[in-house]
């Protein structure tokens, strides 16, 4: 066994024990698309069953639309009395009546997006999740005293807008599972959550001004990336109401967003450590001390994503250049880093 085998095995065993919390005689489902990485998939369902839990692995037909393979989803769900359910497919279905549907029945859900091998041992095996817990619990307790927030980078992002009271205590969506007591296997339950590392907050939507750059990543479309040139977006009112910049992408953008809403949905600030600006959303929003940008609605929603970028909260500054300079984070930030790189050695 090569030294990556034995990162993806670990990895593997964190995830089913230390964050499903899996135990002998579960039942856990694990579902995958055509752009999935099979090696990953296959490690989960390894280690799962290793431990006793009963696993099956879904692969969705795809040569299905998008609607069929969602009903085959949710008849997999309905029929199948899961304790939880991983999803590894490149298509989300975390706000469909799939997941609503799991919810209902208690199922632990967790979405790690179609990450590769390489992501998954980064971003779940080598990223403290105690450590992750504790920075995300002080970022969300400085985001709760935000009345207004500017974001700001040197490409030319300027953005301003005011908080809405409380958007935090229901927006929060790095959802991680607290570990209480001497146990590291002792969680609070939580709802269906995604990969761990960002928060997530709403704006007061009429008060969005300003433009966004955006130079590090966008998707949805898949044929965006690499972004070569950065995209920018004109915003008033909390809706994009002008897409330039780069002649090629942003005629890409603006064509799958012809006649739908623009709005500005949500902005996430990530914290997971081991997250790259990789080929996958899901990682590349969580790259530590990130800003991104959400807006339109689904299917016909997309990310966007600004580089070495610096937050204000009521004119104090929180994060400069991608680094968290707030001194209830500064240190924190730097614990976490530091421990990503000592399981790295």
């Amino acid at each position: 066994m090569d030294e990556q085998e034995k990162s993806l095995e670990k990895a593997s065993l964190v995830f089913v024990k230390d964050i499903l919390h899996l135990e002998k005689g579960k039942k856990f489902l694990i579902y995958v698309d055509q752009d999935s990485d099979i090696e990953t998939a296959k490690a989960i369902q390894s280690c799962a069953e290793k431990n006793g839990v009963q696993t099956s692995l879904l692969e969705l037909n795809s040569d299905l639309e998008s609607a069929d393979k969602l009903k085959e989803l949710l008849h997999r769900i309905e029929n199948g009395n899961f304790d939880a359910i991983c999803e590894l497919s490149a298509q989300f279905f975390f706000m469909t009546v799939a997941w609503q549907k799991a919810s209902e029945l208690g199922c632990r859900i967790y979405s790690l997006g179609a990450v590769d091998t390489d992501s998954f041992i980064r971003c779940v095996g080598q990223s403290d999740y105690r450590l992750m817990y504790q920075f995300g619990t002080a970022l969300v307790k400085t985001l709760r005293k935000a009345k207004s927030i500017q974001i700001l980078t040197e490409q030319g992002t300027h953005i301003e807008f005011k908080m809405i009271p409380s958007s935090l205590l229901n927006r929060i969506l790095s959802k991680l599972r607290l570990i209480k007591g001497p146990s590291q296997r002792s969680w609070i339950e939580l709802p269906p959550t995604l990969m761990a590392g960002q928060v997530a907050f709403q704006a007061s939507p009429n008060t969005i001004e300003g433009t966004a750059v955006i130079d590090g990543y966008l998707w949805p479309p898949e044929e965006i990336n690499p972004i070569d040139e950065p995209i920018i977006l004109k915003i008033k009112k909390g809706s994009v109401v002008e897409i330039s910049g780069c002649p090629s992408k942003s005629q890409i953008l603006e064509k799958w967003l012809d006649g739908k809403e623009k709005v500005i949905k949500h902005f996430c600030i990530g914290f997971n450590p081991g997250a790259e600006l990789s080929g996958k959303i899901i990682e590349a929003e969580r790259v530590f001390g990130s800003i991104s940008m959400g807006f339109g609605k689904h299917p016909f929603h997309t990310d966007g994503i600004f580089e070495n970028a610096s937050l204000l909260m009521n004119g104090q500054m929180i994060i400069k250049n991608g680094e968290f300079v707030h001194k209830d984070l500064s240190l924190l930030g730097k614990d976490l880093i530091q421990h990503y790189h000592d399981s790295r050695e």
